[in-house]
């Protein structure tokens, strides 16, 4: 079974992409603080992380590599955000996240 984490402090857009993806043969874990996000991610693999949040990549937590510590297993990460500037998507794209979706979103795309 695949294995999902919804992780950001953005109650409105998780809990948008939680409702998303519920009725999905998956299984999903929610976290709404960084703390938390780091527990999850030490304690199992992840197939997707889907995060609502800008800030852990530019404060110095740098998600991705929490995420991909171990080499062979990498999982995509998206991130779910309301910005929608150039900067943000380069800074982003340059730390390693998978897909950068803004709203109005692609729900099929997320499904998938």
């Amino acid at each position: 079974m695949k294995r999902v984490l919804v992780a950001g402090s953005d109650i409105i857009l998780r809990e948008m992409i939680f409702s998303l993806v519920a009725d999905l043969p998956i299984e999903v874990q929610v976290a709404d603080n960084v703390v938390l996000f780091e527990r999850e991610c030490r304690a199992g693999y992840f197939d997707l992380v889907i995060m609502t949040n800008l800030s852990p990549f530019f404060d110095g937590t740098d998600p991705s590599s929490v995420l991909r510590r171990d080499e062979l297993r990498r999982p995509e990460i998206f991130v779910v955000s309301w910005h929608h500037s150039e900067w943000s998507v380069m800074s982003l794209l340059e730390s390693r996240v998978s897909q950068y979706v803004t709203l109005p979103m692609n729900v099929r795309r997320i499904r998938r």
